[in-house]
C-alpha cells in the first residue's frame, strides 16, 4: 500500500492529528487528502470538487478511504466518476435521513438520495453503536450502494472519541481490501 494511489476523505471538520485517517496518512505520506474549503459548514459541491482535485493529485485511479460525512462524498464521486476510482473503503457512513444527521450538511442528503449500487468494489465498516447511523439502517445503506458490510460491533462512530486513534484493525481491513482489489485485476 506504500505506493498505492489513495485519497483520504475525512468527515465533518476534517480528521484531527489523533484520528486514524491522519495517523495512517503519516505512515503512508504518498496518500493524498481531500481538502474542501467548507469543513465545518459542508457544501456538497465544494466537497465533491475537493475529492476531484485530490484524485487528480493522486494520479491514476485511486482508492477512496472515507470516514463519516466523507463517505457520502466518496460514494457520490465514485458514482459519477467510476473510471477514476478503483474502490471505496467507507468507515462509519452516516444515515442522511437519521435525526442525528448534522443540519449543516443537508446538501449531502439531496446529493446522495438517488444513488444506487456502485460499479466498483466497496466495503463499508459499520458499528452497532454509531450515533449517526441507526443499526437497522446500516445494512440498507450498504445494500443500496452495493458495499460489502463489515460490522465491527460496539465501536461508536469509529473515531477518536470512541477510542479509535491508530485503529490497527481498520488498517488490516484496508490491507485485505487491497489484496482483494489486486486479485481481481
Amino acid at each position: 500500500m506504500q505506493d498505492a494511489s489513495i485519497v483520504v476523505v475525512p468527515g465533518l471538520g476534517g480528521s484531527s492529528a489523533g484520528h486514524w485517517q491522519s495517523i495512517w496518512q503519516e505512515q503512508y505520506p504518498a496518500w493524498v487528502r481531500s481538502a474542501p474549503a467548507s469543513w465545518d459548514q459542508p457544501d456538497f459541491d465544494d466537497w465533491d470538487s475537493a475529492v476531484g482535485r485530490a484524485m487528480h493529485a493522486a494520479g491514476g485511479p485511486a482508492v477512496l478511504v472515507a470516514h463519516s460525512l466523507g463517505c457520502l462524498s466518496a460514494v457520490a464521486f465514485a458514482a459519477h466518476s467510476p473510471e477514476r476510482v478503483r474502490g471505496v473503503f467507507l468507515v462509519a457512513p452516516p444515515d442522511p435521513d437519521a435525526p442525528s444527521f448534522p443540519t449543516e450538511a443537508l446538501s449531502f442528503r439531496a446529493a446522495t438520495a438517488s444513488l444506487g449500487p456502485l460499479p466498483i468494489p466497496a466495503i463499508a465498516v459499520t458499528s452497532t453503536s454509531d450515533p449517526y447511523c441507526p443499526t437497522d439502517r446500516s445494512p440498507d445503506i450498504c445494500r443500496r450502494w452495493g458495499a460489502h458490510q463489515i460490522d465491527i460491533g460496539d465501536a461508536g462512530h469509529i473515531n477518536v472519541l470512541s477510542g479509535h486513534g491508530p485503529w490497527p484493525e481498520g488498517l488490516d481491513l484496508l490491507r485485505g481490501f487491497f489484496r482483494d482489489l489486486e486479485g481481481s485485476r
